[in-house]
């Protein structure tokens, strides 16, 4: 699989669970869906996550490449 794919697909993932469990939370706390707030927690972790698996699988390549 690509670097690229895996990243987007970690980052979708990441950020539709971290979504969910927001959402999960708010329900419990007898607060109503907020449909912004579940975008923006979906956006925010997803690019975090899809930056920061770039970056480690970019450096784990440049690890693997130097050791042969």
């Amino acid at each position: 699989m690509s670097d690229t794919r895996q990243s987007v697909l970690a980052g979708l993932i990441s950020g539709l669970v971290y979504s969910l469990i927001m959402a999960g939370f708010d329900y419990y706390e007898d607060q109503q869906f907020s449909l912004k707030n579940f975008v923006v927690n979906f956006m925010i972790i997803g690019l975090f996550i899809g930056f920061y698996t770039t970056y480690k699988l970019r450096k784990q390549a440049k690890t693997k490449d130097k050791n042969g």
